[in-house]
C-alpha cells in the first residue's frame, strides 16, 4: 500500500485553482495541466508518508516562503503555456 504522497502536487493545484482567473489562460483542461506540470517540474518534491487526508494538512504548514515560490512557479507556467498552447 502507497502511503507517500508528493504534496506539492496539492499545494501547486490549489495555487493553481486560486490563480487561474488572472492568467489570462485557456480554460481547458490540457493548459491546466500543462501549467501544474510546469510549476511542479520547477519546484522541489515534498514528500510525505501519510495516511488518508493528513497530506493535505501538512500543505498548509508550508511556510510563506513555499506559497510564494509556488505561485511564481504557476504564473512562469502560465505564460509559457499561453505563448506555446499544446492543444487545437
Amino acid at each position: 500500500m502507497k502511503l507517500y504522497h508528493n504534496i506539492m502536487e496539492d499545494v501547486v493545484e490549489e495555487a493553481f485553482d486560486q490563480l487561474k482567473a488572472s492568467l489570462d489562460l485557456c480554460p481547458c483542461d490540457q493548459c491546466r495541466n500543462d501549467v501544474i506540470a510546469f510549476a511542479l517540474n520547477n519546484l522541489p518534491p515534498r514528500y510525505a508518508v501519510t495516511s488518508s487526508g493528513s497530506a493535505i494538512s501538512k500543505a498548509a504548514s508550508l511556510n510563506i516562503q513555499y506559497h510564494a515560490d509556488v505561485q511564481a512557479a504557476v504564473i512562469r507556467g502560465a505564460e509559457v503555456v499561453r505563448q506555446h498552447p499544446r492543444h487545437k
